[in-house]
């Protein structure tokens, strides 16, 4: 079976489950495992590592069947019931390596300037579901601030000449900015790094009512 050791660069919400995905140490590859039931979501013993959740910026290894094919999320592998084991936390140096290699100034998933992607068109083939970006005027809240009519955690950028507003669908900072009153917040308001030290996984989820939403699957703090 087929493995990959992966930088852990997203963990977050899905379907009642959870989505993992990160990027392949050999070739610098974005992966996403997921399950064969549901839509792909993954149960917390089906990806715990040393029985906890991987962490960001935690290298993991993972056994998969082989690629999902499916053309809206082409990075899917289809995990085994195989144990991951971990390596513990990347070194400082190899995080700056993958995020040099990785952050994009013009990610496909970009492009246009929607918050989602028609279902039939993602059916059609997406070149990738997943980025990671270097956000500007970077806020992140929750209530009428942050959006008129979709409740939980937004964060709100400006990124290749567009404001952009995206829910948060991470385990970490979605959950500690609900804690807060309702408005918008700098990162450093939450406990995070400034702007120049953050980077956003943004990924684009399942199809929901014919349209793929974009989203932000983690806050990524840079050592």
């Amino acid at each position: 079976m087929p493995s990959e050791r992966m930088l852990v660069l997203a963990n977050s919400r899905k379907t009642g489950g959870r989505c993992l995905a990160g990027v392949t140490l050999d070739g610098f590859r974005w992966v996403r495992p997921v399950s064969a039931h549901g839509q792909g979501e993954l149960s917390d013993e089906e990806c715990t590592v040393d029985g906890r959740m991987p962490q960001l910026l935690e290298v993991v290894t993972f056994e998969h069947d082989g690629p999902e094919g499916d053309p809206a999320q082409p990075e899917n592998v289809v995990l085994t019931d195989a144990e991951w084991t971990s390596e513990g936390m990347a070194s400082s140096a190899l995080v700056r390596e993958v995020i040099q290699e990785v952050t994009l100034t013009r990610p496909p998933l970009l492009v246009n300037n929607g918050a989602a992607v028609p279902e039939h068109v993602a059916a059609e083939g997406l070149d990738a579901s997943l980025a990671l970006i270097a956000p500007a005027r970077l806020r992140i809240g929750h209530g009428p601030e942050a959006h008129p009519s979709a409740p939980g955690a937004r964060a709100l950028f400006a990124w290749a000449g567009a404001e952009r507003n995206f829910p948060i669908t991470d385990f970490v900072v979605g959950p500690r900015v609900r804690q807060r009153p309702q408005g918008l917040y700098a990162p450093e308001d939450l406990g995070l790094p400034a702007e120049s030290k953050l980077r956003l996984t943004v990924s684009l989820g399942v199809a929901h009512e014919s349209w793929c939403y974009k989203l932000v699957a983690a806050v990524v703090p840079l050592p």
